[in-house]
């Protein structure tokens, strides 16, 4: 998740770095369009100037110019056309040289043969092409250009104007980006990749303070399913989360008081029911022998036996036993070793080593009393025990007469016998215990029709 979201953050930062340098282009290229044109004009008014001059006096203002010292444009009249070493061609100077020509063309008319370059001031030649503006002597350097101070171009325009060329210089004021930059250089990956970190981190610590009282509530609500008593929750978070684990703990205070009461009423008339059952037997016992003392003992023995079960429930144990870490294959080899000794066929397939935490004794009354089922219904018992897709499965089967559809759902009802009739090794509760024994664990009990007839009891646990 964590690698997702930086991969998302990272992908938005980049989008965004594109967006700026796009909109940082859009502005850099109106700037140049404003430039250009401006200087176009006044390069198209020196123009229009010196073509209007006699040829005898342009050299002579030309001296004057430069006695001036420190322009902003260098004009020269030369015998020879200078070659010039060009900067490498970007969007931006095409850009500019478009508009150069354009803003000219529109002072002075189209000129023939003009050439509108590009070049470092430090690769500016002038006059006879084989000085250097940079390298005037001290003497000279009040006649050149104002150095640019940065890597900004000088716009050369040559156009021959009768025998000579003229030969006219202009820094590009700002003029740098036209030169090639490096929008995305690795200072600003290096920076996207921080920030992408650092948003990352922020995400993250506010997506656990967001999502850790959630990760207690669900917690405690699942210990709630499982029969445990909870703590209170400290009321943390949000304003939502704050109203929602107050409502909560509101919710299992009610529920652990009601099954505490439950348990209490139903414990006290179990046992309270012993003490009449007794004397009553007891009774029974001091009449005469006959037909009406069997029916009694009879009535009395099946009372008792409902009594013994529900205490039973009350107290097998899977409410207040702590849980521990099981080894289930251990337990199941136990288990059926102790059957063996009814002779019938029992064979047992387990996987792997297989473990779960939980309550132990609730656990081997679970398997327990599945295992006596297989045997006393269908006269042998197998099972299979593996990890599949991260469950443990444990299936019981036997070879028995089976169950319809209906008995498979009847037979998890309390006191529900096949035989409808209780006795005291049977009372009709095994299923229904060991479905709550399952669901307490976090499990799932399923009754399944087995090729060849029989009955499947499978039993899966989270691993």
């Amino acid at each position: 998740m964590a690698t997702g979201l930086f991969i998302g953050i990272l992908i938005a930062q980049i989008l965004g770095t594109m967006l700026w340098i796009e909109q940082l282009k859009s502005s850099e290229r109106n700037r140049l369009v404003e430039v250009s044109q401006t200087m176009g004009s006044r390069i198209g008014q020196t123009v229009e100037f010196f073509g209007k001059l006699p040829k005898q006096y342009r050299h002579m203002v030309l001296d004057q110019l430069r006695d001036m010292g420190g322009t902003r444009f260098f004009v020269s009249v030369n015998k020879i056309y200078i070659d010039l070493e060009e900067i490498n061609e970007t969007e931006f100077s095409l850009l500019v040289r478009s508009n150069l020509q354009d803003s000219i063309f529109a002072q002075t008319g189209a000129i023939e043969n003009m050439e509108i370059q590009f070049v470092d001031f430090e690769n500016l030649k002038i006059l006879s092409g084989d000085n250097l503006m940079v390298d005037l002597s001290p003497k000279w350097k009040r006649f050149a250009l104002l150095e640019p101070g940065d890597s900004s171009p000088v716009a050369v325009v040559q156009f021959p104007i009768e025998s000579e060329w003229m030969y006219l210089a202009a820094v590009i004021p700002e003029g740098k980006v036209m030169t090639g930059i490096d929008w995305l250089t690795n200072e600003r990956i290096i920076s996207l990749i921080a920030v992408s970190i650092t948003v990352l981190l922020l995400t993250i610590l506010f997506v656990r303070w967001i999502v850790s009282p959630y990760r207690l509530l669900a917690n405690q609500a699942d210990l709630l399913g499982k029969g445990r008593k909870l703590r209170q929750l400290p009321e943390q978070g949000s304003k939502e989360m704050k109203t929602t684990i107050r409502a909560f703990n509101s919710m299992a205070r009610r529920i652990q008081k009601f099954i505490s009461e439950r348990e209490q009423s139903y414990a006290a008339i179990s046992h309270d029911l012993k003490t009449p059952l007794t004397r009553a037997r007891l009774r029974v016992e001091g009449l005469d022998d006959g037909e009406m003392k069997d029916n009694l003992i009879g009535d009395l023995e099946y009372l008792d036996t409902m009594v013994k079960g529900s205490l039973q429930v009350m107290t097998d144990g899977t409410i207040y036993e702590n849980e521990k870490s099981i080894n289930l294959s251990d337990m199941l080899n136990v288990l059926t070793t102790k059957e063996k000794i009814s002779g019938l066929p029992i064979s047992i397939d387990i996987k792997d080593s297989l473990t779960i935490k939980g309550r132990p004794l609730a656990i081997e009354r679970l398997f327990s009393n599945l295992i006596n089922n297989a045997i006393t219904y269908g006269k042998g018992v197998e099972i299979l025990a593996e990890r599949v897709n991260g469950e443990i499965i444990v299936k019981v089967m036997d070879r028995g007469p089976g169950l319809s559809d209906t008995e498979k759902v009847n037979v998890f009802e309390p006191y529900y016998r096949l035989e409808h009739s209780i006795t005291s090794n049977h009372t009709g509760l095994g299923l229904s215990i060991a479905r709550n024994i399952v669901n307490i664990h976090g499990g799932e009990i399923e009754l399944k029709d087995r090729q060849g007839g029989g009955l499947i009891v499978e039993v899966s646990f989270p691993s």
